[in-house]
């Protein structure tokens, strides 16, 4: 798709670029480790014009980690994210862990990301909400908030393209398997896998590969709804049977682990959160005593 661009520079990242005839944004920037490569596949699809804007559907370490060395080669570049957002990254620790976490990567992929990585780079500069929308110039970018994920997390609708650009709320796609990835709240999820499949959308773009195959665009959301409520399902059978946090932990590893899943996650990251999906099911359906 010529104004759309796939710019993600390694697998496990971020990076969609839309070029509009007045301004140009990329969706996500991805890993600290890999931020040399994304901003080279930028700049080759930008062809001489400036980066403006830069659109956050979250703020996990693995879509924005980039951000520091992006701002150094753009020093104009705008960050969009929602306002949960905003108040995430002026925060010491979300500025901690992604800091941590990228250096994790990077070192495990031979990098070290030097003098550039500056903590301060971690700021909003625009704030958005559900239906806001920003001009490109013959494109525009339209917010939905798409909590479930985080609590800050956002879509974009880019209706002159009929493109749908999401955040891993609905699921993770992978290998024709859509893998549950509601974090904060099952019930926020369900919502907006309703919100999305709503829009007059022809394509999606979805996290860590750019627009989906037609194959795997047709009936994602039916197939995330139904993700998402087997998830549910099982986490309250198994917590029936036994509460035990560790014993629940250790069935939903069995369950969705896998190395596949694994080469695009660290293992560790993938128990913090399950962890954090058992703990806000059972907050949502809490078990009935006795």
């Amino acid at each position: 798709m010529e104004n759309y661009t796939n710019c993600i520079a390694h697998s496990t990242s971020e990076g969609n670029l839309l070029i509009g005839e007045n301004y140009t944004a990329l969706f996500d920037c991805g890993m600290a480790f890999c931020a040399d490569s994304t901003i080279q596949n930028v700049k080759k699809a930008l062809n001489g014009r400036g980066l403006d804007y830069l659109f956050i559907t979250h703020t996990h370490y693995d879509h924005i980690g980039s951000l520091p060395f992006l701002r150094k080669e753009w020093s104009n570049l705008r960050l969009v994210t929602s306002q949960a957002g905003a108040a995430v990254l002026l925060k010491d620790t979300p500025r901690r862990v992604i800091r941590e976490l990228s250096t994790v990567v990077a070192t495990q992929n031979n990098v070290k990301l030097g003098e550039a990585y500056n903590d301060d780079a971690f700021h909003a500069d625009i704030t958005v909400k559900d239906g806001d929308a920003i001009p490109l110039g013959g494109f525009s970018v339209q917010t939905l908030e798409t909590p479930g994920h985080t609590r800050d997390s956002l879509s974009f609708f880019i209706p002159e393209l009929e493109i749908l650009v999401l955040n891993e709320t609905p699921g993770f796609l992978l290998d024709g398997r859509i893998y549950p990835c509601y974090l904060t709240s099952y019930n926020d999820a369900i919502k907006a896998i309703e919100k999305c499949r709503s829009l007059p959308y022809k394509f999606l773009s979805l996290p860590h590969r750019g627009i989906a195959a037609e194959e795997d665009a047709k009936g994602f959301f039916d197939k995330a709804l139904e993700s998402n409520i087997v998830c549910r399902d099982f986490i309250l059978s198994a917590a029936e049977k036994n509460s035990n946090e560790e014993h629940l932990l250790d069935l939903y590893t069995q369950r969705y682990g896998n190395d596949l899943l694994f080469s695009y996650q660290p293992k560790e990251a993938f128990i913090v959160n399950a962890r954090a999906t058992i703990a806000c099911t059972l907050r949502e359906f809490p078990l009935k005593a006795g």
